[in-house]
């Protein structure tokens, strides 16, 4: 099983889902916005939203 990083606050959304060999990216319906680009790597079971910086924690805001 695999799973995409596309950000918890965007559960619940109505999105579709584009993939080909190597990419797979989710857009979503309502408003045409792309919420995630994934990198498909066979080798892991979690790919990581390209679009945002690597890091557990958002960063702080000042």
């Amino acid at each position: 099983m695999h799973h995409l990083g596309i950000g918890a606050h965007h559960h619940g959304k109505r999105c579709i889902l584009i993939a080909d060999d190597t990419t797979a990216t989710v857009i979503h319906l309502d408003t045409g916005g792309i919420i995630a680009t994934n990198a498909i790597d066979p080798d892991r079971t979690y790919w990581r939203n390209t679009q945002k910086e690597p890091g557990r924690w958002p960063s702080s805001s000042s």
